[in-house]
């Protein structure tokens, strides 16, 4: 296949999925596009010229120059929020480090260096990165990434390109293409919206989400296994600081190290106060989730709201007498939990929290209502037909008939009166069951390798030709 005319990609490579999105350039450089990658640093560029070489076209981002003098920042930044309709507060909260003050439910996070610089240290180093950005993309038609990122997605449309990311759609080991900030698309949402399943084939039941699962199935709460884990952290953070290659302006030395023991004690604080299935089966139950933090999933794909104890106030003061809110913690922010987040939770009147060892599931199936501001639990929650409240602006189950999106006390009381006192029928949960997972399945492909790839160094050509056809499946304009 040779495209009609050439447009010009820039696929972005970081540490992870680098033999993947290699072969994605060198497939796409081979049936007529225009290719230039843009290297998160020399050691991807390396990693291209061994696995492709002849390829010239590579960018290392941080040998990309923006001329631009302190005095100048102020004025470069207000022209940002201006042409791009953004705050760049908003994009501050989204990043891992400068939106660390924002991190309200997570004390114990490690310290990042680069959350400690001063307001205008933080507005001039993202008004760089945006401007890098520009100058990378400025005659592109579109770019290929693994996570959305809300700059280059803003350039990029500024400039009617497109952007595309490959990524999980939660659903047992499928992928697809995003088009936009969110793990959503045009396409997907649109199948959401058409009310009609087209192909019963593509009406499934639902599998857990594989990267999710397998990376939770190696969590142990023993303190054998955390004195291991610390270790290999002692020797890892200690040698890269002797060599000089500790990550620049980072997480400081040994900083997580003290979350490792933390996860134990806080893991066991909570399971001496937890409550069981059965123990609360004469009761109603609304299902919440606490999320993993930091992490994208919260600060990138709910910039508008990311409060879980906020949110839980709401629901608790919105519920009648005969109902409980169970909290289940994340297995993997027990370490960056103090113990007096869970106290705060377990001196809330009507709410109590799960055993760490029960599976979410078994909590779904007997709720009468599942919240969440981002977590895959609503998803879930449809699939077994559970009515939802969600707090993320831009969740896909946002647009099913059974979800509520609320983002206040007000709204939130509102839902909730009206999930109890109005129940949906069978027929409605039903409709959204299948319509969920058909738009699921029909934006997807099921790719049970890629998880097992992330640090591949090999050209994955096999991942690569499966992706880029369901690529062009879903937007065909891209080979006009």
């Amino acid at each position: 296949m040779k495209i009609k005319n050439t447009k010009k990609v820039v696929v972005y490579i970081a540490s992870e999925q680098k033999g993947f999105l290699i072969a994605i350039a060198d497939q796409l450089s081979k049936i007529g596009f225009d290719v230039l990658i843009a290297a998160q640093d020399h050691n991807v560029k390396k990693l291209v010229n061994r696995l492709i070489p002849g390829f010239s076209r590579v960018e290392v981002l941080a040998d990309i120059n923006v001329d631009i003098s302190d005095s100048d920042i102020a004025t470069e930044a207000m022209r940002i929020e201006r042409e791009y309709d953004t705050t760049m507060a908003i994009l501050l909260s989204e990043d891992r480090a400068f939106g660390q003050g924002y991190l309200t439910n997570v004390e114990k996070v490690p310290d990042v260096i680069r959350a400690w610089w001063p307001f205008n240290r933080k507005i001039s180093n993202l008004v760089k990165n945006i401007k890098r950005e520009e100058m990378l993309l400025g005659d592109a038609d579109f770019i290929i990434q693994i996570w959305p990122n809300k700059a280059r997605t803003m350039v990029i449309n500024a400039l009617n390109g497109k952007s595309f990311s490959f990524t999980s759609i939660k659903h047992g080991a499928r992928m697809f293409w995003s088009d936009n900030d969110y793990i959503t698309s045009s396409c997907y949402i649109e199948r959401m919206l058409s009310s009609v399943v087209s192909n019963s084939e593509h009406i499934r039941d639902y599998e857990v989400d594989r990267g999710g699962d397998i990376v939770l199935s190696r969590v142990n709460f023993t303190y054998k296994k955390a004195l291991i884990k610390g270790l290999s952290i002692l020797f890892q953070d200690t040698q890269q600081h002797i060599r000089g290659i500790n990550k620049k302006n980072s997480y400081r030395y040994l900083g997580w190290l003290p979350s490792v023991f933390r996860s134990i004690s806080n893991y066991l604080y909570v399971k001496h106060y937890a409550v069981s299935v059965d123990s609360m089966k004469h009761l109603n139950i609304v299902y919440f989730t606490l999320h993993l933090e930091p992490e994208v999933a919260l600060q990138y794909f709910s910039p508008e709201f990311t409060n879980s104890m906020e949110a839980i106030i709401w629901i608790s003061k919105s519920l009648p007498v005969n109902y409980r809110i169970v909290v289940k913690e994340h297995l993997l922010s027990y370490g960056v939990r103090s113990k007096w987040y869970y106290d705060q939770l377990i001196k809330l009147p009507n709410v109590e929290i799960s055993d760490p060892d029960i599976n979410s599931w078994d909590w779904i199936k007997e709720s009468k209502i599942v919240a969440t501001i981002t977590g895959t639990v609503g998803q879930e929650a449809v699939h077994f037909k559970k009515p939802v409240l969600s707090f993320g602006k831009h969740q896909i189950i946002n647009h099913l008939p059974t979800v509520q999106y609320v983002n206040n006390y007000e709204t939130t009381k509102t839902a909730i009166d009206k999930i109890i006192n109005e129940p949906y029928s069978e027929d409605i949960f039903t409709e959204s069951k299948n319509i969920f997972s058909y738009a699921q399945i029909e934006s997807s492909i099921k790719m049970p390798e890629y998880e097992y790839a992330i640090k591949s160094s090999v050209l994955e050509k096999d991942m690569a030709k499966k992706a880029l056809i369901h690529l062009f499946e879903e937007y065909p304009d891209l080979k006009k």
